[in-house]
């Protein structure tokens, strides 16, 4: 396993890279005809501040790394990042989707359509979360998987730590 200061380094890229494009693609889903950069800047600073904390505060690399060895995935294998991958975005957007949709839709209760009936109901901040999760963790699972070498690589090379390396002192194949 990597040590902490890599994971601390892997968490600050990889929240670059997920808050960058999370937000482009929230912007562009919600049907917005242009982005605009004060919203996007803010809802990127938002977005790339919690998930930051969130990566620094709970070691969520080391957890979805430990899942994706429970289901016996060899770590440096496409089966393993894509566990790692998996569980590593669903416990990132449990935290990050509250914070975004309180940001983007506030706290309170709205009203919004039915869309099966047509009529205006109201909406409570856990059904906006809940359908956020729904129409965006697809998203979030592929541009983890897409992310996740270049962070690791980034962390690799900032902290001098190289995978092949933390695989031989494991005792494992590199």
């Amino acid at each position: 396993m990597h040590s902490k200061k890599y994971y601390l380094v892997y968490g600050l890229f990889f929240s670059l890279f997920v808050a960058a494009v999370l937000c482009l693609c929230l912007t562009i889903s919600q049907g917005m005809p242009h982005i605009d950069p004060a919203f996007f800047g803010l809802s990127f600073l938002v977005a790339f501040v919690t998930s930051f904390v969130v990566t620094a505060v709970i070691p969520l690399g080391k957890i979805s790394a430990a899942c994706a060895v429970y289901f016996d995935a060899n770590p440096g294998t496409v089966a393993f990042r894509l566990i790692q991958n998996v569980f590593f975005s669903t416990l990132i957007m449990l935290f990050l989707g509250v914070v975004m949709t309180a940001f983007m839709t506030g706290v309170g209760e709205t009203q919004t359509m039915s869309a099966l009936t047509g009529e205006m109901m109201a909406v409570n901040l856990f059904d906006r979360f809940v359908a956020l999760c729904m129409q965006f963790w697809p998203t979030i699972v592929v541009v983890a998987f897409l992310c996740d070498p270049a962070a690791g690589g980034l962390a690799g090379a900032i902290t001098k730590e190289r995978a092949g390396a933390v695989r031989a002192e494991a005792g494992e194949p590199a």
